[in-house]
Protein backbone atom coordinates (compact mmCIF):
# COMPACT_ATOMS: atom_id res chain seq x y z
CA UNK A 1 0.00 0.00 0.00
CA UNK A 2 1.16 3.66 -0.56
CA UNK A 3 1.92 4.87 2.35
CA UNK A 4 4.42 7.75 3.83
CA UNK A 5 7.38 6.42 4.82
CA UNK A 6 7.15 2.95 3.60
CA UNK A 7 10.01 0.68 3.69
CA UNK A 8 8.82 -1.48 0.73
CA UNK A 9 11.45 -0.85 -1.33
CA UNK A 10 14.03 -1.91 1.76
CA UNK A 11 12.21 -4.95 2.77
CA UNK A 12 14.86 -7.15 0.85
CA UNK A 13 17.75 -5.88 2.90
CA UNK A 14 15.72 -5.00 6.36
CA UNK A 15 13.67 -8.19 7.15
CA UNK A 16 16.96 -10.93 6.85
CA UNK A 17 18.57 -8.61 9.55
CA UNK A 18 15.13 -8.76 11.54
CA UNK A 19 14.41 -12.10 11.24
CA UNK A 20 17.59 -13.56 11.21
CA UNK A 21 17.49 -15.01 14.58
CA UNK A 22 13.71 -16.10 14.64
CA UNK A 23 12.78 -19.04 16.35
CA UNK A 24 9.45 -21.53 15.53
CA UNK A 25 6.37 -19.88 16.44
CA UNK A 26 7.99 -16.57 17.57
CA UNK A 27 6.15 -13.43 17.25
CA UNK A 28 6.47 -11.09 14.64
CA UNK A 29 4.94 -7.53 15.88
CA UNK A 30 4.70 -4.12 14.63
CA UNK A 31 3.65 -1.59 16.92
CA UNK A 32 3.45 1.00 14.01
CA UNK A 33 2.15 -1.29 11.01
CA UNK A 34 0.92 1.77 8.69
CA UNK A 35 0.55 0.19 5.17
CA UNK A 36 1.43 -3.54 5.91
CA UNK A 37 4.64 -3.04 3.48
CA UNK A 38 6.94 -5.22 5.51
CA UNK A 39 4.80 -7.60 7.26
CA UNK A 40 3.25 -8.38 4.40
CA UNK A 41 6.29 -10.18 3.51
CA UNK A 42 6.64 -12.07 6.77
CA UNK A 43 5.01 -15.23 7.59
CA UNK A 44 3.96 -17.34 10.63
CA UNK A 45 2.66 -15.57 14.03
CA UNK A 46 1.93 -11.58 13.13
CA UNK A 47 0.71 -8.95 15.01
CA UNK A 48 0.24 -5.27 13.18
CA UNK A 49 -0.76 -2.19 15.11
CA UNK A 50 -1.10 1.29 14.61
CA UNK A 51 -3.36 4.11 16.76
CA UNK A 52 -5.17 5.11 13.25
CA UNK A 53 -8.62 3.86 14.34
CA UNK A 54 -9.32 4.32 10.49
CA UNK A 55 -6.34 2.53 9.22
CA UNK A 56 -6.95 -0.67 11.39
CA UNK A 57 -10.50 -0.40 10.58
CA UNK A 58 -9.91 -0.98 6.37
CA UNK A 59 -7.39 -3.50 7.08
CA UNK A 60 -10.04 -5.47 9.37
CA UNK A 61 -12.76 -5.02 6.68
CA UNK A 62 -10.23 -6.07 3.98
CA UNK A 63 -9.63 -9.46 6.33
CA UNK A 64 -13.29 -10.06 6.55
CA UNK A 65 -13.86 -9.69 2.75
CA UNK A 66 -15.60 -6.59 2.34
CA UNK A 67 -16.06 -4.84 -0.75
CA UNK A 68 -14.79 -1.45 -0.93
CA UNK A 69 -15.55 1.23 -3.69
CA UNK A 70 -12.99 1.02 -6.58
CA UNK A 71 -14.59 4.70 -8.06
CA UNK A 72 -13.73 7.18 -5.67
CA UNK A 73 -14.84 10.77 -7.32
CA UNK A 74 -14.68 13.96 -5.75
CA UNK A 75 -17.36 14.36 -3.84
CA UNK A 76 -17.03 10.80 -2.38
CA UNK A 77 -13.78 11.84 -1.19
CA UNK A 78 -14.98 15.44 0.71
CA UNK A 79 -18.26 13.54 2.00
CA UNK A 80 -15.17 11.23 3.74
CA UNK A 81 -12.91 13.57 4.66
CA UNK A 82 -16.18 15.89 6.49
CA UNK A 83 -17.02 13.04 8.55
CA UNK A 84 -13.50 12.78 9.28
CA UNK A 85 -13.04 15.72 9.86
CA UNK A 86 -16.10 15.87 12.74
CA UNK A 87 -18.96 16.65 10.53
CA UNK A 88 -21.08 12.87 10.52
CA UNK A 89 -24.12 13.78 11.31
CA UNK A 90 -24.57 15.90 8.40
CA UNK A 91 -24.21 13.08 6.23
CA UNK A 92 -26.29 10.28 8.20
CA UNK A 93 -28.81 10.69 5.69
CA UNK A 94 -26.87 9.63 2.89
CA UNK A 95 -24.75 7.36 3.63
CA UNK A 96 -23.54 5.06 6.33
CA UNK A 97 -19.65 6.22 6.56
CA UNK A 98 -18.40 3.81 9.28
CA UNK A 99 -14.90 4.09 9.95
CA UNK A 100 -13.48 1.34 7.85
CA UNK A 101 -14.93 2.85 4.49
CA UNK A 102 -13.66 6.44 5.42
CA UNK A 103 -10.29 4.41 6.03
CA UNK A 104 -10.64 2.95 2.65
CA UNK A 105 -11.33 6.10 0.63
CA UNK A 106 -8.80 8.42 2.77
CA UNK A 107 -5.93 5.90 2.12
CA UNK A 108 -7.24 5.06 -1.54
CA UNK A 109 -7.88 8.63 -2.79
CA UNK A 110 -5.46 10.85 -0.93
CA UNK A 111 -2.46 12.16 -2.78
CA UNK A 112 0.57 10.32 -1.68
CA UNK A 113 -1.37 8.21 1.01
CA UNK A 114 -1.10 11.03 3.43
CA UNK A 115 -5.22 10.59 4.46
CA UNK A 116 -6.76 13.36 3.65
CA UNK A 117 -3.87 15.88 4.64
CA UNK A 118 -2.26 15.58 0.69
CA UNK A 119 -5.68 16.34 -1.20
CA UNK A 120 -7.69 14.33 -3.63
CA UNK A 121 -5.64 12.17 -6.13
CA UNK A 122 -7.63 11.40 -8.82
CA UNK A 123 -6.29 11.26 -12.42
CA UNK A 124 -4.09 13.00 -14.43
CA UNK A 125 -2.06 13.64 -17.47
CA UNK A 126 1.22 12.56 -18.20
CA UNK A 127 4.03 14.18 -20.24
CA UNK A 128 3.78 11.18 -22.64
CA UNK A 129 0.05 12.32 -23.57
CA UNK A 130 -1.38 9.38 -21.02
CA UNK A 131 -4.05 9.44 -18.80
CA UNK A 132 -2.40 8.20 -15.02
CA UNK A 133 -5.66 6.76 -12.54
CA UNK A 134 -3.99 6.98 -8.88
CA UNK A 135 -6.57 5.59 -7.24
CA UNK A 136 -7.13 2.43 -9.15
CA UNK A 137 -3.04 1.72 -9.05
CA UNK A 138 -3.70 2.06 -5.26
CA UNK A 139 -6.04 -0.28 -5.20
CA UNK A 140 -4.36 -2.54 -7.15
CA UNK A 141 -1.21 -2.57 -4.84
CA UNK A 142 -3.69 -2.97 -1.75
CA UNK A 143 -5.04 -6.34 -3.86
CA UNK A 144 -1.90 -7.89 -4.43
CA UNK A 145 -1.07 -7.67 -0.32
CA UNK A 146 -4.22 -9.22 0.63
CA UNK A 147 -3.77 -12.56 0.66
CA UNK A 148 -0.19 -12.47 2.61
CA UNK A 149 -2.20 -10.85 5.45
CA UNK A 150 -5.18 -13.30 6.42
CA UNK A 151 -3.93 -14.65 9.70
CA UNK A 152 -2.42 -11.09 10.99
CA UNK A 153 -4.29 -10.19 14.38
CA UNK A 154 -5.13 -6.35 13.75
CA UNK A 155 -4.69 -4.18 16.73
CA UNK A 156 -5.75 -0.43 17.28
CA UNK A 157 -3.80 0.99 19.90
CA UNK A 158 -1.25 3.13 21.37
CA UNK A 159 1.88 1.35 21.20
CA UNK A 160 2.92 2.05 24.62
CA UNK A 161 -0.72 0.08 25.69
CA UNK A 162 -0.12 -2.54 23.22
CA UNK A 163 0.39 -6.28 24.18
CA UNK A 164 2.53 -7.98 22.97
CA UNK A 165 3.05 -11.62 23.83
CA UNK A 166 6.66 -12.86 25.24
CA UNK A 167 10.41 -12.51 23.69
CA UNK A 168 8.95 -11.29 20.52
CA UNK A 169 10.67 -9.52 17.45
CA UNK A 170 9.69 -6.04 17.13
CA UNK A 171 10.15 -3.61 14.31
CA UNK A 172 9.41 -0.02 15.29
CA UNK A 173 8.44 2.20 12.12
CA UNK A 174 8.29 5.20 13.91
CA UNK A 175 7.07 9.12 12.45
CA UNK A 176 10.70 10.18 11.68
CA UNK A 177 11.82 13.02 14.08
CA UNK A 178 11.98 16.84 12.01
CA UNK A 179 9.72 15.35 8.95
CA UNK A 180 6.38 15.91 8.07
CA UNK A 181 3.57 14.11 10.37
CA UNK A 182 0.11 12.20 10.13
CA UNK A 183 -2.39 14.31 12.23
CA UNK A 184 -2.44 10.87 14.31
CA UNK A 185 1.75 11.32 15.11
CA UNK A 186 1.77 14.74 16.02
CA UNK A 187 3.18 15.28 19.40
CA UNK A 188 5.04 12.05 19.28
CA UNK A 189 7.11 12.03 22.16
CA UNK A 190 10.23 10.89 21.17
CA UNK A 191 12.14 10.74 24.38
CA UNK A 192 9.62 8.20 25.87
CA UNK A 193 9.68 5.95 22.78
CA UNK A 194 12.99 5.53 23.13
CA UNK A 195 12.69 4.49 26.61
CA UNK A 196 10.19 2.30 25.94
CA UNK A 197 12.93 0.49 23.29
CA UNK A 198 14.92 0.09 26.42
CA UNK A 199 12.76 -1.45 28.67
CA UNK A 200 11.11 -3.57 26.18
CA UNK A 201 14.71 -4.94 24.81
CA UNK A 202 15.47 -5.59 28.61
CA UNK A 203 12.28 -7.40 28.91
CA UNK A 204 13.79 -9.98 26.58
CA UNK A 205 12.10 -8.99 23.52
CA UNK A 206 14.40 -8.20 20.29
CA UNK A 207 13.13 -4.59 18.80
CA UNK A 208 14.47 -2.70 15.87
CA UNK A 209 13.77 0.84 15.21
CA UNK A 210 13.86 2.67 11.90
CA UNK A 211 15.06 6.13 12.05
CA UNK A 212 17.77 8.99 10.57
CA UNK A 213 18.91 8.83 14.29
CA UNK A 214 18.88 7.25 17.90
CA UNK A 215 20.35 8.12 20.90
CA UNK A 216 23.92 7.23 21.60
CA UNK A 217 23.23 4.63 23.37
CA UNK A 218 21.76 2.68 20.23
CA UNK A 219 23.74 0.70 17.35
CA UNK A 220 23.13 1.06 13.71
CA UNK A 221 22.83 -2.46 12.36
CA UNK A 222 21.95 -1.02 8.49
CA UNK A 223 21.71 2.02 6.98
CA UNK A 224 21.63 2.81 3.20
CA UNK A 225 21.44 6.57 1.26
CA UNK A 226 18.06 6.68 -0.50
CA UNK A 227 15.97 9.63 -1.86
CA UNK A 228 13.19 10.98 0.09
CA UNK A 229 10.01 13.03 -0.19
CA UNK A 230 10.22 13.54 3.84
CA UNK A 231 11.80 16.16 5.35
CA UNK A 232 15.22 15.21 5.98
CA UNK A 233 19.13 16.91 6.53
CA UNK A 234 17.06 20.43 6.68
CA UNK A 235 15.76 20.25 3.16
CA UNK A 236 12.34 20.44 2.84
CA UNK A 237 11.18 20.20 -1.04
CA UNK A 238 11.33 17.82 -3.76
CA UNK A 239 13.12 14.57 -3.04
CA UNK A 240 16.41 14.75 -1.39
CA UNK A 241 19.29 11.86 -0.26
CA UNK A 242 18.74 10.76 3.13
CA UNK A 243 19.67 7.96 4.71
CA UNK A 244 17.48 5.69 6.21
CA UNK A 245 19.09 3.60 8.90
CA UNK A 246 17.96 0.37 11.55
CA UNK A 247 19.27 0.62 15.20
CA UNK A 248 18.88 -1.89 18.39
CA UNK A 249 19.17 -0.80 21.96
CA UNK A 250 22.79 -2.52 22.79
CA UNK A 251 22.67 -1.60 26.82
Amino acid sequence: MKYMGSKNRFSKELLPIILKNRTKGQYYVEPFAGGMNLIDKVEGNRIANDNNKYLIAFWQGINKGISYPKEIDKSLYYLARDVFNGNETRFEHIINMTDDLVGWIGFMGSANGRFFEGGYSGKSNTKIGTVRDYISESIRNIQKQIPNLKDVYFSCSDYRELEIPKNSIVYCDIPYEGTKQYSTSKGFNYSQFWDWVRSYTLKGHQVFVSEYKAPEDFVCVWKKEAKSSLKANGVIKGNKLSTERLFIYCG
